[in-house]
């Protein structure tokens, strides 16, 4: 018997990332496909003695706990993104399931079928993924080095309602670009004039290894209009699957219902135990290590891709994140061109899937973090061959 599917299915797929990784998983293929951390960065020795900290709590480590999140990490968190210029109160953050589940809770308070959410171009696929889950369209608007381009901006909202903003305006997935401080600003005070409410999806912020520190749109706008989104995914690990969100009071308290609903809580144990990491101040410790790999595995893909690219491939040079966008000119595909990657045993992931209203062909991400020197070294080089391959 068929299954009486809702009608929002139809825009439900699966992640071309994740169909991408059953490939990659082979051992013979050199994938930077995947947005992976660096396995060999997980601090698996200072989370197990957190984990013991979290147990020797005894039996509420394991019971059922409050929605919002465990209060001592909320009160640590808020201390800590203090120095980072983000200032919230504890009753202002609700912890999430990652970073993703909070897009889903955003999507299911804000988007009715049919509105229009303002995204860069292009977008994280995740957003979209989450997103279409309640039936939303997209206002794609273009960027260039400096992130958004504002008149861009401005000349689709005089055409358009857009119902909010999605941005990852540092180190955004996938194309690596920070947007500049100035370009923040302005969008700011379009966005103020229009009353038009902005998630800021966070994740890499906190892997800067170049360049000067950004202020975040939710700094910048004094927590007002704006909804900061981020994880541990990036700065501990994505198997735990940590994430919060900061907003004003209304939103987080529609958000705690979307939550009650879905999940009931965070788990319990892991908000416990990431605690303890963090208190014993192993957080801070590690991300300076995080920060100088992903800075080194960059740099040799960067000089791989100088030696080996023709000039046929531009990129952009990140200055932290995970992630190096490349364009491909002289209507040259992508999708064609994966296809032949496979067949050479290296993987990316195309750039069409991160385009909200299509287009990208001629574009594809690679993830650096997930892949030791002598294999960045060795998939560069096979990647410059099937991109001179006429």
């Amino acid at each position: 018997m068929k299954p009486p599917l809702a009608r929002r299915m139809a825009r439900m797929q699966r992640s071309t990332i994740r169909e991408i990784l059953k490939i990659t998983t082979r051992k013979d293929i050199i994938s930077f496909a995947g947005g992976l951390p660096a396995p060999d960065q997980f601090p698996i020795k200072e989370f197990t003695r957190a984990m013991q900290d979290a147990l020797k709590e005894g039996a509420s480590s394991l019971q059922y706990d409050v929605t919002e999140g465990y209060l001592p990490l909320k009160q640590f968190l808020c201390h800590w993104l203090s120095k980072r210029g983000v200032h919230c109160r504890p009753e202002n953050m609700l912890l999430t399931n990652g970073s993703q589940q909070a897009l889903d809770l955003l999507g299911k308070i804000w988007i009715n079928p049919g509105d229009a959410i303002l995204v860069e171009d292009p977008t994280y696929l995740g957003a979209i993924q989450a997103f279409n889950a309640y039936q939303a369209r997209y206002l794609t608007v273009p960027m260039d080095d400096q992130g958004l381009r504002i008149p861009d901006v401005e000349k689709t909202l005089r055409r358009h309602r857009a119902k909010f903003t999605y941005l990852v305006p540092t180190f955004q997935n996938p194309s690596g670009i920070t947007m500049s401080p100035e370009r923040r600003s302005a969008f700011l005070s379009i966005a103020k004039r229009r009353a038009l409410w902005v998630i800021e999806d966070d994740p890499y912020g906190f892997l800067r290894f170049s360049g000067e520190t950004a202020p975040s749109l939710f700094q910048l706008a004094h927590g007002k209009g704006v909804v900061y989104l981020s994880t541990f995914s990036k700065i501990l690990s994505p198997g735990i699957r940590l994430g919060f969100v900061v907003a004003e009071t209304p939103v987080i308290q529609a958000l705690v219902l979307a939550k009650q609903a879905a999940d009931l809580q965070p788990n319990t144990l892991i908000q416990r135990a990431v605690y303890h990491y963090c208190r014993r101040g192993f957080l801070d410790r590690h991300i300076p290590r995080i920060i100088e790999a992903y800075h080194q595995k960059a740099s040799c893909m960067l000089t791989a891709m100088d030696r080996y690219f023709p000039e046929t491939v531009e990129w952009v040079h990140p200055e932290g994140g995970m992630f190096i966008w490349c364009r491909l000119k002289r209507g040259l595909s992508a999708t064609r061109l994966f296809k032949e990657a496979i067949r050479r045993k290296v993987a990316f992931v195309t750039g069409t899937v991160f385009h909200a209203n299509g287009g990208g062909d001629d574009t594809l991400r690679l993830n650096f973090t997930n892949s030791s020197p002598a294999q960045i070294q060795e998939g560069i080089r096979r990647l410059g061959l099937v991109f001179s391959k006429r």
